[in-house]
């Protein structure tokens, strides 16, 4: 009778229906979107200056079938990067643009029905920028001049006037690898989300640790300061390297092998291990541009990653305990399970020219990755809704139209007419 009673009450409009749900219910699945306002165009007369509209031009454009497709299939959110570069180093009318272009971009996703997270996604385009940089210091000349950003762009975005936009004030801090630095990026931290409280106190505001974004740089974070405050914390996930980025090409140390690697078995046992390395061998073997010595090499350090990954024994269980590592953590700080965010994640797959996993090992990877983020009532986004490097929820390279096995592994819709673009 109890629960009837509260059941009329809530339906007759006594209790309010809006005490039923977090406004963070909004974003609980989404999507990366780095190619409307990151990777901008440079002055071809200084390559150290953006050009004074960096993001216009094809490359920027997103169709709206794309749009319609991503809110048809039930994403609830976006996750929009911005590179700050453009927006600290331009002033006057071509500052002002990129505050508009920001503000007509997030309104028309959510003119779409998605919410948002501006996500302030430095880059290494222009070495100034670069946030390994500019982040060695509070001090920073830099830096001060991105704490006046963050202030600047959290009263652009609580001016909207919307509980489905977030903002998230730095991702993967470059930084965090030993005490000192984990210590400044926690002052830092601590700074910008000030910074934006003083000037929107109800904004949603995504934090994340250092360390490169991990769950190690988030379980080094001290969550008191922020107690009390509309926030999420983020956390980003590729484990195990090999796997996630198999034939990405990379000349930073320790990935130079990845090319080499594709039809990378997950779980990691669930593949003879010589069927595994005889692929490795064929790929370095296809490698035109070796010469018998360097192909030598490749080859003894390519199938060394590959028998590494095998032995490791990669598979659920990995990531049972990877997440709850960052569980236990949310509950010895208080934090509410539904205020973690699994800011990225995402596996490279085979498609056009590129070379990566079976169907089978990446949509099982990305299944039990949503599933154990779920179960704990983490909300996720997917990287990413498109570019260039064979990580891609676009089925191919300028399309418009969603991968199947993304979409179903993600337990989202992949009916026809989602898949063919069409009005929903």
């Amino acid at each position: 009778m109890r629960a009837l009673l509260l059941v009329l009450l809530l339906l007759a409009g006594v209790i309010p229906a809006a005490q039923s749900a977090s406004p963070e219910q909004a974003f609980r699945r989404g999507v990366g979107v780095h190619t409307m306002l990151n990777w901008g165009r440079l002055d071809p007369a200084d390559r150290a200056r953006y050009a004074a509209d960096p993001f216009s031009g094809p490359t920027y454009e997103l169709p709206e079938a794309v749009i319609r497709n991503v809110a048809a299939a039930g994403f609830d959110f976006v996750r929009l990067t911005l590179d700050p570069g453009p927006f600290l180093q331009l002033e006057g009318p071509a500052r002002d643009a990129l505050d508009a272009r920001l503000s007509d971009t997030v309104r028309r996703f959510l003119a779409a029905g998605l919410a948002v997270v501006v996500d302030l996604h430095p880059n290494t385009q222009v070495p100034r920028y670069d946030p390994v940089n500019w982040l060695r210091s509070t001090e920073d000349p830099v830096f001060l001049r991105y704490v006046e950003l963050v202030r600047r762009t959290a009263r652009l975005l609580g001016g909207l006037g919307s509980a489905s936009v977030a903002f998230e004030l730095m991702n993967e801090p470059p930084y965090g690898y030993d005490q000192t630095s984990i210590r400044r990026w926690q002052t830092m931290c601590e700074r910008l989300h000030a910074t934006v409280r003083a000037v929107a106190p109800d904004l949603l505001v995504v934090l994340t640790g250092a360390h490169g974004g991990d769950r190690f740089g988030l379980m080094a974070l001290d969550t008191t300061p922020f107690r009390g405050s509309r926030v999420l914390y983020s956390f980003h996930y590729y484990e195990p390297y090999p796997f996630t980025h198999q034939g990405v090409v990379s000349d930073s140390k320790g990935s130079e092998m990845w090319r080499y690697l594709s039809e990378m078995p997950y779980p990691a046992a669930s593949v003879p291990a010589p069927l595994v390395l005889d692929v490795v061998r064929a790929n370095v073997e296809g490698d035109a541009s070796l010469g018998p010595g360097r192909r030598r090499a490749a080859l003894r350090e390519a199938q060394a990653q590959a028998r590494a990954y095998i032995a490791e024994g990669f598979g659920r269980a990995s990531i049972v305990q990877a997440f709850d590592q960052v569980a236990d953590w949310a509950r010895r700080n208080a934090v509410p399970a539904d205020r973690i965010f699994l800011g990225e994640f995402g596996a490279t797959r085979t498609y056009g020219r590129y070379r990566a996993s079976d169907p089978l090992s990446y949509e099982t990877w990305l299944r039990d990755i949503r599933e154990l983020a779920e179960q704990r009532s983490f909300g996720w986004a997917l990287w990413a809704l498109g570019g260039y490097g064979g990580m891609s929820l676009v089925a191919e390279d300028g399309g418009s139209i969603l991968d199947r096995t993304t979409l179903r592994a993600l337990g989202l819709k992949a009916d026809p007419e989602t898949r063919a673009g069409a009005p929903q």
